[in-house]
């Protein structure tokens, strides 16, 4: 059974509400769970003032999955950088396995880079960002 992620990335005007802007895809998400354990990211749950589409999305997931869904948490620009550690990426046995200078190979770090730029870009412009995400079986 393969693990799935939905990646949402939501924005807030200031003294706003929050609302989705973006999705985004991972290519391990065993892999991502993995670094977001890593990093104390994991398991958070969603924001409470998480928007109302992404809100009804997970309720619905949840409703018709409810043994499936799993892994709410929620991630700011302040927090990314933490899981550019590639390591946090590898199990054990890769780490055993691999040496440390090919870490980054095994890492899916760019997609974090690429994450974080799009976030820097809207808190730039005066709009606080984040992610959101779960997991699903």
């Amino acid at each position: 059974m393969s693990l799935t992620a939905d990646l949402h990335c939501e924005i807030r005007e200031v003294g706003g509400h929050w609302w989705p802007v973006a999705t985004f895809e991972i290519g391990s998400v065993r892999h991502f769970r993995q670094a977001l354990h890593g990093a104390g990211l994991a398991d958070r749950g969603l924001p409470p003032d998480v928007s109302e589409v992404l809100r009804d999305r997970y309720d619905a997931q949840v409703t018709a999955y409810p043994r499936e869904v799993c892994g709410a948490t929620f991630i700011t620009p302040q927090e990314l950088p933490l899981l550019l550690n590639a390591a946090l990426w590898l199990t054990a046995d890769e780490r055993e396995r691999i040496p440390p200078h090919a870490y980054d190979e095994y890492a899916e770090t760019d997609f974090i880079r690429a994450w974080h730029a799009f976030a820097q870009a809207h808190e730039a412009n005066e709009r606080a960002a984040r992610l959101v995400v779960w997991m699903g079986l």
